[in-house]
């Protein structure tokens, strides 16, 4: 049980607040006698006065704190019901006006153009009593430092006028007196980087110095403050995610949207990234001696910037597809002209190839990337097309050599990918592996490339658990029929 001489929140014990009221009775009491001129038999009554008057003040004060309370649960409430600060201001300044007890509201916000602060909304009590004022308000424009909203803008504090009356410096000052206001404040609307604007209070008493009405106004500018926070970080959210989105659509568009139409060949691609945009490539070129190039590659790192990296590279390799038919020296024309540009410790791993549908041989160049498998008819591996040079980008005169020529058969099934689909994970921590995806491509070799180019991907998904990937993943098979 808690003892009488316990403290409350405030420090003050019960029996300290009982004997602070009794002195100041007392002492009221004192007064009233004393201007009494001390008369005979006037203790008493100057007591029951002293009492009821000190009551009233203290309940009416408790009213006001009661009503200030109100005031910042009702702005609360309003800004977490509010997308923008424009909608939410006139009900903020509706709550604290009827909650504290001031007739008229003001918000203005700041026209970057004109460098002024313009009125966008005045609130009015439902009596409606300075129409003139508002008027006034809604047409008038205040630079930096002129009146009371551009003297908070240039202060970024709060700032009030116990009489308008008597403040020269007011420019609405006559009408306002024309119409029995008087009291006026004003804060700023401002989230600690930009800012924004000033909602103004006025009132037809003036304004005495109240430090829980300070405190009141500084709590709701610090809920003001964080509702402009977290509105400008949820923008800037938006505002990624429509960039990521629309580069997601741009690297989208720039993946090949038709396959090769080549009597006795079937051609299939997949390319997923892990991010809202990945490093991985695959296309299919039309090159200068009318054969069909086939590409696939991996930039280091993930994201934007990798994306952008194979952007110029696929844009290199069209370019240069028009005028070359070698993979080498596409590829050493292509690493020339990205070495110079690339972050240093950053590279792309490369496979181009020549296929010749004449005489369906295929001579490729292998940078660094993961090896090429030719599988038969029957599933297995019959030719591994192993890496020939280094990655691009690390060194501008590097030479890129071809692999030996293949003779495609009929049968035969051409996988290439990039290390997205073998170094995924399981939730145990083991690796998808190579022979793990020759197993599902040959499991569904009999189907057609792009059904088991979705088989292969289903299987990585589930040996990960489904769990985001960590890297991109993509990969491309050619199946060969019989000859034309």
């Amino acid at each position: 049980m808690n003892s009488p001489e316990m403290a409350d929140q405030q420090g003050t014990t019960r029996n300290e607040e009982i004997i602070a009221s009794h002195d100041a009775i007392a002492a009221r009491a004192y007064e009233k006698w004393m201007v009494r001129d001390r008369g005979e038999g006037a203790d008493l009554q100057d007591w029951m006065e002293a009492e009821a008057e000190l009551l009233r003040a203290y309940f009416g004060a408790e009213r006001a704190a009661a009503r200030r309370l109100v005031a910042e649960h009702a702005v609360a409430r309003v800004l977490a019901e509010s997308a923008e600060i424009i909608n939410a201001a006139p009900r903020i300044m509706q709550a604290i006006c009827e909650c504290v007890g001031w007739d008229l509201g003001v918000v203005w916000t700041v026209d970057r153009d004109a460098k002024v602060l313009r009125c966008i909304d005045v609130w009015e009590g439902p009596k409606g009593e300075a129409p003139a004022f508002a008027q006034a308000s809604r047409e008038s424009t205040f630079a930096e430092g002129v009146g009371l909203p551009g003297h908070v803008s240039r202060t970024l504090s709060s700032a009030w006028i116990p009489d308008l009356t008597q403040d020269a410096s007011f420019p609405r000052r006559a009408i306002a007196v024309d119409e029995g206001l008087h009291g006026a404040y004003g804060f700023p609307v401002y989230d600690g980087v930009e800012f924004l604007g000033v909602i103004e209070f006025f009132g037809r008493e003036m304004l005495r110095a109240d430090d829980q009405l300070l405190q009141m106004m500084g709590a709701i500018c610090g809920d003001i403050a964080q509702f402009l926070e977290r509105r400008r970080a949820e923008q800037a959210i938006r505002e990624r995610d429509r960039e990521f989105a629309l580069a997601r659509q741009i690297q989208r568009s720039l993946q090949p949207k038709t396959m090769p139409a080549l009597p006795g060949f079937v051609f299939a691609g997949v390319s997923q990234s892990c991010r809202e945009t990945g490093g991985d490539y695959s296309d299919f070129l039309s090159l200068a001696d009318s054969t069909v190039g086939i590409a696939i590659g991996d930039a280091s790192g993930h994201g934007i910037g990798a994306a952008l990296v194979m952007t110029q590279v696929r844009a290199t390799l069209r370019a240069l597809a028009l005028t070359h038919a070698d993979p080498g020296t596409i590829l050493a024309l292509t690493n020339h002209f990205i070495a110079a540009d690339l972050p240093p410790e950053h590279f792309i791993t490369m496979f181009l190839a020549r296929l010749d549908p004449g005489t369906r041989t295929l001579v490729s160049c292998n940078a660094g990337h993961p090896p090429g498998c030719v599988l038969d008819q029957s599933g297995e591996v019959r030719s591994i097309i192993h890496s020939t040079a280094v990655p691009s980008g690390i060194e501008a005169t590097t030479e890129f050599p071809a692999a030996p020529a293949i003779t495609l058969l009929p049968g035969d099934l051409l996988l290439l990918f990039t290390d997205g689909v073998t170094e995924t994970f399981s939730p145990a921590g083991s690796l998808f592996g190579i022979e793990r995806m020759l197993s599902v491509v040959r499991a569904h070799r009999h189907e057609g490339p792009g059904e088991i180019l979705q088989a292969l991907y289903r299987a990585v998904g589930d040996f990960s658990g489904n769990a985001s990937p960590l890297d991109d993943v993509t990969a491309v098979i050619i199946k060969v029929g019989a000859a034309a």
